[in-house]
């Protein structure tokens, strides 16, 4: 089970890195289009759905690998009620998370069902670019799931892990 959800961590990180190449590249055909007199139809619109995909589909592997700013300061100062401000935290950020993925299959499903296009220069069904949201916040909302029971069944959860792996006070300089 362990591989299977990192993979599903690590394709969606994949998934995102794959838009944010698109951007790069919708920018350099966006230049050379310029110059050459050439106007791109519709470069805009992709690039702005390419920065929606980028920007929900790795949330979940940022999270798993300590890469989000966490504020520590009450956690910290817990002590022994340290597990369980932490599993708190863990469950609303679930909680919020998953409204979230509610919400936008929502706005999905109502795309669909109303056969939305969008109002660029390029007319395609809205669902389509609107689909990143919900995937991206469902696969985070499986990852912090993922480390709620890691926590419940007296593992450290990912994030914790990797982030006293990578703490910058145990890297020495030479």
């Amino acid at each position: 089970m362990r591989k299977i959800l990192n993979s599903l961590y690590f394709g969606a990180a994949l998934l995102g890195a794959f838009f944010i190449v698109a951007i790069g590249l919708l920018i350099v055909v966006q230049v050379v289009g310029r110059q050459l007199g050439v106007q791109v139809k519709g470069a805009d619109d992709l690039t702005a759905w390419s920065v929606v995909a980028a920007g929900f589909l790795p949330l979940a592997y940022t999270f798993r690998n300590g890469r989000h700013i966490r504020v520590t300061l009450l956690i910290d100062k817990a002590g022994r009620f340290k597990t369980v401000m932490e599993f708190a935290v863990l469950a609303i950020g679930l909680f919020f998370t998953g409204y979230l993925t509610y919400s936008s299959i929502d706005m999905v499903w109502d795309s669909i069902r109303f056969d939305d296009l969008t109002q660029g220069l390029i007319n395609i069904p809205l669902w389509i670019p609107q689909a990143s949201i919900p995937i991206g916040a469902m696969v985070l909302a499986i990852a912090i799931l993922d480390d709620l029971l890691c926590l419940f069944f007296g593992r450290t959860p990912s994030y914790v892990q990797a982030a006293e792996h990578n703490d910058p006070a145990d890297q020495h300089l030479d």
